[in-house]
């Protein structure tokens, strides 16, 4: 039987790194998810209210056949904890469509010419079997023009792909979906869009829905990454006032938790990085501003504030100014908190965001 379903290449590959774009193999090894350790853990911790938000690519083998499988898993099973619950919660998807090419490569099971094929045949039976019966709250597609060409390897570590303006844009759909109230008796499908698409996009190409949702988070992330990898010691000094009204000594910001935090930040910067090289470039900020803080989002001419200049002054006055009002009781969370009302006025006064 298994001989009937499937060709030799098939049956004796490996499925290491994926289904190499193979859904038929893909649907029959996702069917078994439900035992596993990480649904069950999923299961155990689900709670009524929460939602569901699923993330897959429709023109490969594991992205496409993975989704319809845990859909129907999560809507008609009753086979682990708090199914009831699961049943009914609201979920939504988003479906990646094709935004890239891979080189030729005689060694690779995978092939770019089959993409959009591949793409369309699932879109059918999306529309059949998920959109007609309801089976998710909200649909989303994203896709792009076919001008990018990765190199082709399988997966695993050799697989160094750059981060990419459609998988910044798909996780923006994750936000709309927890902020959005849908109807449970119909699919509502939504497509992501920019008003310009040219080979850099700035927050000026986002549609004012984007721009409003952005703006102001990544902004705000930047100037407290800055300050962290490239003035962290004159930020961290007991000559910010905050520091000492706030109790945050040099030991504090020796401690492990200072010391991930600013790891983090700098992968957030490394990140940006990727997204403003790749193509299309997603170009949002100066990542090199030096002693101009101000001078970082990219198209956007800082307003001037009275009696300051552009530098870092002012943000270790808004630092003061809202060491005050933070009302966190352990060290960790005051940082955050302090960083976090600092630069929200930051970003309001220099950028109207």
């Amino acid at each position: 039987m298994a001989q009937m379903l499937f060709s030799e290449k098939n049956l004796h590959s490996s499925m290491d790194v994926g289904f190499k774009g193979n859904p038929n193999i893909g649907s029959v090894v996702l069917n078994q998810i439900v035992n596993s350790d990480g649904f069950a853990t999923f299961a155990n911790s689900f709670e009524q209210g929460d939602k569901i938000f699923i993330i897959s690519s429709i023109f490969g083998g594991t992205g496409s056949s993975g989704f319809p499988l845990l859909l129907k898993t999560l809507r008609k099973s009753k086979d682990f904890p708090n199914f009831a619950n699961i049943n009914q919660a609201g979920i939504g998807a988003i479906t990646v469509l094709p935004y890239f090419r891979l080189e030729n490569n005689e060694d690779s099971e995978i092939d770019s010419s089959t993409f959009i094929s591949k793409a369309r045949s699932a879109l059918a039976y999306y529309e059949k079997n998920i959109s007609a019966n309801h089976q998710v709250n909200a649909l989303y597609y994203l896709a792009d023009d076919l001008t990018n060409t990765y190199e082709n390897n399988e997966g695993g570590a050799s697989q160094q792909n750059a981060a990419h303006l459609i998988e910044f844009l798909a996780a923006t759909a994750i936000i709309d979906f927890c902020n959005g109230e849908f109807n449970d008796d119909s699919t509502v499908h939504k497509e992501i869009g920019l008003q310009k698409a040219g080979t850099s996009i700035t927050f000026n190409d986002f549609y004012s829905g984007l721009r409003e949702m952005l703006c102001s988070p990544l902004t705000q992330f930047v100037l407290m990454a800055n300050c962290f990898i490239d003035q962290f010691k004159s930020m961290s000094s007991s000559d910010i006032a905050a520091n000492q009204t706030l109790g945050l000594n040099s030991d504090f910001y020796r401690n492990s938790f200072v010391k991930n935090l600013r790891k983090f930040l700098s992968d957030y910067k490394e990140w940006l990085q990727e997204l403003k090289e790749n193509k299309r470039s997603l170009d949002l900020f100066n990542l090199s501003v030096g002693d101009t803080p101000f001078e970082v989002v990219t198209g956007i001419r800082p307003q001037s504030v009275r009696s300051f200049k552009s530098n870092y002054s002012l943000l270790a006055d808004r630092l003061n100014s809202a060491s005050g009002k933070c009302g966190s009781n352990a060290s960790e969370d005051r940082l955050l908190e302090l960083y976090t009302l600092a630069t929200k006025r930051l970003v309001k006064e220099k950028f109207n965001f």
